[in-house]
């Protein structure tokens, strides 16, 4: 994630910067108003995609803190014998994180987009 934010807050052009030092701007203003809206707005593909990846990968999400989804549902299809309804389940909250997180992305994009 650190490489993503690295990424784009490179990719904010240093005209901009230099402009905004022209106008009087100190420097946290710049990082406020200048760097830091166009970084999250470069970002936002890269935070996505890790943040897909990490769903992905739940053994390292489960050693971040998150629920290893399919190893319980694999617990309780063993004690249960009720497979495809544990699974169809673990599936459709699969599905509820990743859209929690593209909402999250998308209302992001939008407060940050350029018209």
């Amino acid at each position: 994630m650190s490489e993503v934010f690295r990424g784009a807050l490179e990719s904010v052009d240093e005209n901009e910067i230099t402009a905004a030092r022209a106008m009087g701007f100190s420097d946290l203003q710049i990082i406020l108003y200048i760097e830091f809206p166009q970084m999250l707005r470069f970002s936002i593909p890269g935070v996505m995609n890790e943040l897909t990846s990490i769903l992905k990968n739940t053994p390292f999400a489960y050693t971040v803190g998150i629920t290893e989804i399919l190893g319980q549902a694999k617990a309780l299809t063993a004690s249960t014998m009720l497979g495809m309804n544990i699974y169809l389940i673990s599936g459709v909250l699969y599905f509820v994180i990743y859209q929690f997180f593209v909402l999250i992305m998308k209302k992001t994009k939008n407060k940050y987009a350029v018209e």
